[in-house]
C-alpha cells in the first residue's frame, strides 16, 4: 500500500490557515505528532526554512527556491517523521488504518514545487484572507509580547505587499486543477454552507459541524 496523497495547506500568515488545519485534524486529517502554536508541524517547518535560507529568502522576504535548494529526505521518511513510526508494530498499526494526512506551513506557498516533487498527487488547499485584514493582524502580532519582532512588519504597507506575494504565487498552482481549491476565511467564519461544502468534498470529510463549533 503506497502513501496516500497529504494535503497541504498553504496561504498567507494570518490568513485562517491554523483554524483550517485545526479542524481538518478534528475531522481525521492527521497533521503532525508535533506541531507548533501555529499548527505547523515542526519538521516540515524546519524543512522549508532551510529551503528558503539555502535560496537567499525568509518568511518575510519570500522566494520559490530553486531545485538546488531542496531539502532531498525520502518521501516515506518524512511520513514516519509525521506520525512517528519508531516501531514494526505502529508501522503495521499505520498501514492498516492508511489514514489520511498532511501539514500546514504559510512557507509551503513558495516551497510547494519541492513537496510536489515527493508528493506528485499532493491535494492543495489555499487560504485566502482579505489583504487588509492580514495587514493589521501582521501589525499586531508584531507588536504581541512573545512573538517574534521585525520592524518591517510595523508598515501596512510592507505587510500588503508581503501579502500580494503570497497571494500570486499561491494562485499559481491553480493548473493543478481538481487537487487545488481555495477558500476564504470570510466565507468559513460566517458558516457560509456552500464553500465549506465545497471543501468538505475535496477534503472528503464532514466538516460544517466542526466549523460551526470551531470558526467563533
Amino acid at each position: 500500500m503506497g502513501l496516500k496523497p497529504p494535503f497541504i495547506i498553504i496561504g498567507m500568515h494570518r490568513s485562517g490557515t491554523s483554524l483550517v488545519t485545526k479542524i481538518l485534524e478534528k475531522s481525521g486529517i492527521f497533521m503532525g505528532v508535533i506541531k507548533d502554536h501555529n499548527f505547523e508541524a515542526m519538521h516540515f517547518l524546519s524543512l522549508n526554512q532551510q529551503a528558503l535560507w539555502a535560496a537567499g529568502g525568509s518568511w518575510l522576504q519570500p522566494i520559490v527556491p530553486k531545485k538546488i535548494h531542496h531539502r532531498t529526505i525520502p518521501a516515506k521518511e518524512l511520513y514516519r517523521e509525521h506520525f512517528r513510526i519508531n516501531t514494526l508494530g505502529q508501522r503495521l498499526q499505520n498501514f492498516w488504518k492508511n489514514p489520511d494526512w498532511g501539514w500546514k506551513d504559510p512557507r509551503n506557498t513558495f516551497t510547494l514545487p519541492m513537496w510536489l516533487e515527493l508528493f506528485p498527487n499532493a491535494k492543495v488547499i489555499h487560504v485566502y484572507r482579505d489583504g487588509e485584514e492580514v495587514a493589521r493582524s501582521l501589525k499586531k502580532r508584531n507588536n504581541k509580547p512573545g512573538e517574534v519582532y521585525d520592524a518591517r512588519l510595523n508598515n501596512l504597507d510592507f505587510n500588503r505587499q508581503l501579502w500580494q506575494l503570497y497571494l500570486e504565487q499561491a494562485r499559481s498552482y491553480e493548473n493543478l486543477g481538481h487537487r487545488y481549491i481555495e477558500i476564504d476565511y470570510a466565507d468559513i467564519v460566517a458558516g457560509n454552507k456552500v464553500a465549506i461544502a465545497k471543501l468538505e468534498k475535496f477534503c472528503n470529510r464532514k466538516l460544517v459541524g466542526l466549523f460551526a463549533q470551531y470558526a467563533r
